[in-house]
């Protein structure tokens, strides 16, 4: 387990915490998911204060490149009744349809998560792997230059 200096001051101070693991982009760690995802739970919740905080988060993460595109899709997906009222809300466009705009609105907010080759965010080594990279021999039979 991480010591709580290896997080950030944002992730330590949030109110929630999402854990989330794609199996592409490896584990991701979310400030204040749980908030998000209340809001989209509950919709009419935006005019109160943890709505209005909910919906800047929100905004955070869909201005933020760090935070990959499936974050907000899982968002909207778990609660698909909800997420026009939620994007209408945060876009102040009323006729906003998660359906219809989502992804259009996903690919120009995340512009460089889409078109490029994706890699896991972790790999886990086993000891004998581990060993061989150590040693350098796979890189050898491969041609990859060390």
């Amino acid at each position: 387990m991480a010591a709580l200096g290896a997080f950030s001051d944002d992730l330590v101070d949030c109110t929630t915490l999402g854990m989330i693991y794609d199996e592409t982009e490896g584990l991701g760690c979310y400030a204040d998911f749980g908030l998000v995802d209340e809001l989209f739970a509950e919709p009419g919740r935006r005019t109160k204060p943890e709505g209005r905080a909910a919906l800047r988060r929100l905004r955070d993460y869909l201005n933020d490149d760090s935070v990959p595109p499936h974050v907000i899709q899982r968002l909207a997906d778990r609660h698909p009744e909800n997420a026009d009222a939620v994007f209408c809300a945060l876009l102040r466009k009323p006729s906003f349809s998660w359906a219809r705009h989502g992804q259009a609105l996903l690919r120009r907010r995340k512009k460089s998560w889409y078109g490029r080759e994706t890699w896991p965010g972790v790999t886990v080594l086993g000891d004998r792997l581990a060993e061989l990279v150590r040693s350098g021999l796979p890189q050898q039979r491969m041609g990859v230059p060390r």
